[in-house]
């Protein structure tokens, strides 16, 4: 018996004609499709092959027929490919032993040869392509997804109702289906059609272009007309529950909001889901618009515990606004631009982490919100953000390191550059990235273009460092009094000195002091790049506190200082030359612009050029020494 399946190929029409393949026998192990791990199960990746790095892709063709009961699937992908150099006469796929290929033709039909062995499908072209020629040939494969490693592609169960799911980042696609799977090759489109029986419903990427019932099963076709990272393509199977809103743009354009849920979640999710629409907007104001805008954007349960951000139809384990804001980010950062590879995870995951506690920041209409959701956020443990080994799942996604930690990254990013800079550099990072990848360093020239400031010495100290600075800080304060009758306060000149004890290497940040006087509360920045690094200032009233970070912009800790009173410096005769002339008020300017240091008394002479006269000349050299 044998199968017919239609691959609809999107050029000006159909290129792919009908084409058969074997049914597939029943395995085995038919298990009950329960999830059973997370993503710490999928192998760990085999470097890109030599031949992978030739070609691009342009356009994959997915039809599938999903058996429930056995647990297996049976499909058809179409593949056009690009040669980016010379003689190439082969192409590798990405494709997982447990499954098993059973022909690969060109258009025409034509039987093509290949090997699958080691996880890798190599199909040999009819001719030889050279740079800017494409192929297209047809894979005709299935078998038994869960086999290929847990965590890509389950059969589970919900209230009593078959529910399949697909969950691919980082390494999961080619556990189903044949690709080059990388997050560096996006295919400018992609077809999706999935064949099921009549009861259950398929939620996936891009826009649902029709659906075909024949003798108990429903075919859903969904295309998706932006380039799109394999691991983000996905399907969700449910009889699920189906209804639509609506995102409105400032310029008046809209856009569906689909919500495939179970029919008993509908009083619980209804609210959050509500908010949608408004974390959209928020976000479009602060990101650029949303990056999908001709297609959707939609939320598909699943049973996961947590979600994952398929481009266009997010998987949903929950329903908070934390949930909901963190995967809609990713739409920006992740799906629209994706990690150039999972060393550089956290311009994906902390990206999203970040924009969680803006949305409670804008929903709030509170900068407290946004730093009280950051507190919660800290981590000061070891471990770099960058990820060294990105054969282990479980470091590619650290919640405390590519989450927490790289949202703390933004967090402090935001604050040195100011509100204004930063989110214009957010906005020109997704511009020039747009659809693409990137990495720590395309994101930080991005950022220096934008600020004008040098910010290597950050990046590298925050992304590929460990730990984080521990300051403290020592400040010592004199009152200026001008002399007389009853003397008048004219301020304190304050030093403080900040010592950074950690024993890793230091951090170069500006760190925020706050200094309460009995006249109010002033800020002042200070450029920290030594271990003890010595500031002074000048502030109305008399100093009662100092704190270093008292908003918490920082990734740090902050031992408690001393504040100590050594004196007071009266105005007036302060050179001490018997007279109270111009001298002395050169130096009140040095002590209120902060030029004047107790231990350089000696210094503040009337003479200052020793030419045997106190005049002009002495002045001048005054006002240059202190400037």
């Amino acid at each position: 018996m044998r199968q017919i399946f239609i691959v609809v190929l999107l050029l000006t029409s159909s290129l792919f004609a009908w084409l058969d393949f074997p049914e597939i026998a029943p395995h085995d192990d038919a298990t009950c499709g329960h999830l059973k791990a997370a993503h710490s199960l999928q192998f760990p990746p085999r470097p890109m092959t030599r031949n992978q790095a030739a070609y691009d892709v342009s356009f994959y063709d997915l039809d599938l027929q999903i058996f429930p009961d056995t647990e297996l699937i049976s499909g058809t992908l179409g593949v056009r490919v690009t040669a980016l150099e010379d003689g190439l006469d082969h192409i590798d796929l990405d494709l997982h032993n447990a499954m098993t290929v059973y022909d690969v033709t060109d258009l025409d039909e034509n039987e093509l040869t290949y090997t699958h062995n080691d996880d890798l499908l190599d199909v040999g072209l009819p001719q030889v392509i050279n740079t800017g020629d494409e192929a297209e040939f047809v894979v005709f494969y299935g078998g038994p997804p869960e086999s290929a490693g847990f965590g890509a592609f389950g059969f589970s169960t919900y209230g009593g109702e078959d529910m399949i799911w697909s969950l691919s980042e980082p390494y999961g696609a080619r556990n189903w289906w044949p690709c080059k799977d990388t997050p560096t090759d996006k295919p400018d489109s992609m077809d999706i059609s999935i064949r099921v029986p009549d009861e259950l419903i398929v939620a996936s990427n891009g826009l649902l272009a029709g659906t075909e019932e024949v003798e108990g099963w429903t075919t859903y076709h969904w295309e998706e007309r932006y380039p799109i990272a394999t691991y983000l393509v996905s399907v969700a199977i449910y009889p699920y529950m189906h209804y639509q809103d609506w995102y409105v743009t400032a310029e008046s354009d809209s856009m569906p909001i689909d919500f495939y849920i179970y029919p008993s979640s509908y009083n619980q999710v209804y609210y959050n889901y509500n908010l949608t629409k408004d974390i959209i907007a928020a976000f479009a104001g602060r990101f650029g618009e949303y990056p999908f805008l001709d297609e959707k954007y939609g939320h598909a349960e699943f049973v996961w515990g947590g979600g994952m951000e398929h481009q266009t139809m997010t998987s949903m384990g929950g329903y908070s606004q934390h949930l909901i804001s963190h995967e809609l980010a990713h739409q920006w950062w992740g799906d629209m631009i994706t990690c150039g590879n999972f060393h550089h995870i956290w311009v994906n995951e902390g990206f999203a982490t970040y924009a969680q506690a803006m949305w409670y920041e804008m929903r709030d209409n509170s900068i407290e919100s946004l730093h009280e959701e950051m507190w919660g956020k800290r981590y000061l443990g070891s471990g770099t953000i960058f990820v060294e080994d990105t054969t282990s799942v479980g470091q590619i996604f650290s919640s405390n390191l590519s989450y927490n930690k790289a949202s703390w990254v933004l967090h402090m990013l935001r604050h040195i550059l100011g509100d204004d800079t930063f989110f214009a550099g957010l906005q020109e990072y997704g511009d020039q990235y747009r659809f693409s990848h990137a990495i720590t360093e395309d994101f930080r020239d991005v950022m220096e273009a934008v600020s004008g400031m040098e910010l290597d010495a950050f990046f590298q100290r925050w992304i590929y460092g460990e730990y984080y600075p521990i300051y403290s800080a020592q400040s010592a304060y004199a009152d200026v009094l001008e002399p007389g009758l009853d003397p008048l306060l004219l301020g304190s000149w304050i030093d403080i000195t900040i010592h950074q004890h950690q024993t890793s290497p230091l951090f170069q940040m500006p760190v925020d002091i706050c200094i309460t006087t009995t006249e109010g509360v002033v800020t002042f920045t200070a450029d920290v790049t030594e271990q003890d690094d010595e500031f002074r200032y000048f502030v109305e009233g008399i100093p009662t506190a100092v704190d270093l970070d008292p908003d918490n912009w920082i990734l740090r800790s902050v031992q408690n200082g001393s504040l100590n009173d050594v004196g007071t410096i009266l105005m007036g005769d302060i050179n001490g030359d018997g007279a109270t002339d111009v001298l002395d008020i050169v130096l009140e300017v040095s002590i209120i612009m902060g030029s004047y240091q107790p231990n350089e008394m000696q210094t503040w002479l009337g003479d200052v050029n020793m030419d045997g006269n106190i005049d002009i000349l002495d002045i001048v050299n005054m006002v240059q020494y202190i400037l």
